[in-house]
């Protein structure tokens, strides 16, 4: 991660509001990462679906960026698949398919080996200024 990735991943108020960290593997690739408590639960006890869309949107935006490029979401769809009401939440992403101006990846929040949702999102290069 570049010193200008880190700046603005901790710049994110909203992200650190939500207990998500920004992390990177031993490859280079960055990945999400959220703690479960009670404050990120819905009323019904489990991980508020919220999260998991904020996890899968801020890695994303994050592997795009990865590129020396400033993205910013045009679409995305999201399918929710299981859900849990403790442990660590981690999201990773994909570039499924970089263009000139619009880049498409893919992402999985998983809770261990449990897959919670996955999701893919569309981004927009802005240009330089």
């Amino acid at each position: 991660m570049t010193e200008e990735e880190a700046r603005l991943i901790q710049q994110n108020q909203f992200m650190r509001l939500c207990g998500i960290q920004v992390l990177e593997d031993p490859e280079g690739r960055c990945y999400a990462q959220a703690q479960v408590t009670s404050q990120i639960h819905n009323p019904y006890g489990i991980v508020h679906g919220g999260l998991l869309y904020t996890m899968a949107d801020i890695v994303t935006g994050a592997t795009a960026r990865q590129h020396g490029r400033r993205p910013v979401t045009l679409d995305s769809n999201m399918h929710y698949l299981r859900n849990v009401t403790s442990g660590t939440l981690i999201a990773r992403a994909e570039m499924v398919r970089a263009g000139g101006s619009i880049a498409v990846l893919r992402a999985r929040v998983c809770c261990g080996e449990t897959l919670l949702a996955e999701g893919t999102f569309t981004y927009f290069y802005r240009r330089e200024t």
